[in-house]
C-alpha cells in the first residue's frame, strides 16, 4: 500500500470515497472476495458494512474497517468485526491479510507523522535554545530577587505561595474601659484585622533551582541534533526521531511555564508589591533589612533610615485605628 494516493490517514467517509470508488449496491460474500486494499479508522461510525451474513447484508455503521476488492474489480466496505470474525473466521490467510494490512497501515502512518514533524527539526532546535536562554534570564532575575531578601522573608513567601495565602494582614488592638451596671470597672480587649493587600506574582520561580528545565531542554536539543537530517529514515533512526519528537509537548509546556513565571516575577518586583514583603514577618530587624532589600531591587535609594521606615509603617497603622497595639496576623 502506498501513501502517495493523497490522504495519509483516512478519517472520514468523504475522504474514503475520494480515494476509492465504492460500489454501494454490492454485497460482499466469501466467494466474491479477492483481497483487502486498505484499512481505515474513521472519526465517527459512518461507514456501512457490506458483508453478507445470515443471508442478508450486515449494514452496521462502523468506524474501523477495510476497503475490499471483489473478483469483478468492484470495491466494497467491511467492518473490522465482520472481516476478522466472519469473513476470516475459518481462513487464516484472509485473517492474516487483514492483520498484515492493518500493521502496514499503522507503520506507514507512524512513519509519515514522524517524518512530517522532522520538517520542523531545525525550528525545534532553535526553540530549545531560545527556551534555554529564557530560563537563564529568569533564573538570574529570580536569584537576584531572592538573594536580596532576608532568608526569613524568602521562607515566608514560599510558605504563602504553597498555601495560596496571598493576603497580607496585621491585627490592631482596641482596649475599651468602663464600668458595668454595678459600677465595677471592666476592660475589653479586641483584635481586629487590617489588610495591607494581596501579593501578586508569587510562583514557581521561588524554587526555580528545584525544577529540571535546563536539563530537560539540553537533553531534548541533543536528541533532536542526533536525528539524521535526511528524507528517509531507517528503523533505528525512526525510533530515535520518535523518542525526540515525543518530547515536543514537554517543550511547549516549558515554554509556556517560563513565560508565565517571567510575568509573575515582573509583577512581584513592582514597587507596591515589594512593599508587602516588609509585612510578612514581625521581627523588626528583619523588616528593616527587607526595606533595604526592596529599595535595592527597585534601584532606588531609601531616603529614610530603614528602622524608622518600619516604625513609621507601624505608627501609621496605630494612628489609623487609634489602636493600643499591633501584631502580625497568624
Amino acid at each position: 500500500m502506498s501513501l502517495s494516493r493523497g490522504i495519509v490517514e483516512i478519517r472520514t467517509l468523504d475522504e474514503l470515497s475520494s480515494l476509492y470508488e465504492i460500489a454501494p449496491d454490492c454485497t460482499l460474500t466469501k466467494e466474491q472476495y479477492r483481497n483487502p486494499l486498505r484499512p481505515y479508522r474513521l472519526i465517527r461510525p459512518e461507514a456501512s458494512c457490506q458483508y453478507q451474513k445470515n443471508g442478508k447484508r450486515c449494514s452496521q455503521l462502523h468506524q474501523h474497517g477495510f476497503v475490499v476488492e471483489l473478483h469483478d474489480d468492484s470495491k466494497v466496505l467491511i467492518g473490522n468485526c465482520c472481516a476478522l470474525n466472519h469473513l476470516g473466521l475459518d481462513d487464516e490467510q484472509v485473517r492474516g491479510d487483514f492483520k498484515r494490512l492493518s500493521a502496514t497501515e499503522r507503520q506507514n502512518i507512524r512513519r509519515h507523522k514522524i517524518e512530517t514533524m522532522l520538517n520542523q527539526r531545525d525550528s525545534l532546535i532553535v526553540r530549545t535554545r531560545a527556551a534555554s536562554i529564557e530560563y537563564r534570564k529568569l533564573h538570574s532575575s529570580a536569584m537576584q530577587t531572592l538573594k536580596a531578601l532576608p532568608i526569613e522573608v524568602r521562607r515566608a513567601l514560599l510558605d504563602r505561595w504553597k498555601r495560596n495565602a496571598l493576603e497580607v494582614s496585621w491585627e490592631y488592638l482596641i482596649i475599651k474601659k468602663g464600668k458595668d451596671e454595678t459600677g465595677k470597672p471592666y476592660e475589653e480587649r479586641g483584635w481586629y484585622a487590617h489588610s495591607f493587600g494581596q501579593f501578586k506574582g508569587l510562583g514557581l520561580w521561588l524554587q526555580l533551582d528545584q525544577q529540571l528545565y535546563q536539563e530537560t531542554l539540553l537533553n531534548l536539543r541533543r536528541q533532536l541534533e542526533a536525528v539524521p537530517n535526511k528524507a528517509r529514515l531507517n528503523q533505528v533512526e525512526l525510533e530515535l526521531a520518535e523518542a525526540a519528537l515525543s518530547q515536543v509537548a514537554t517543550l511547549e509546556t516549558i515554554e509556556r511555564e517560563l513565560h508565565g513565571q517571567s510575568e509573575l516575577l515582573e509583577d512581584f518586583r513592582k514597587p507596591a508589591n515589594l512593599q508587602l514583603a516588609i509585612q510578612v514577618v514581625s521581627n523588626q530587624k528583619v523588616r528593616a533589612e527587607t526595606v533595604k532589600a526592596i529599595y535595592q531591587l527597585m534601584g532606588e535609594a531609601c531616603s529614610m533610615n530603614p528602622e524608622k521606615y518600619v516604625a513609621e509603617i507601624d505608627l501609621a497603622l496605630k494612628q489609623k485605628y487609634s489602636a493600643n497595639g499591633i501584631r502580625i496576623a497568624s
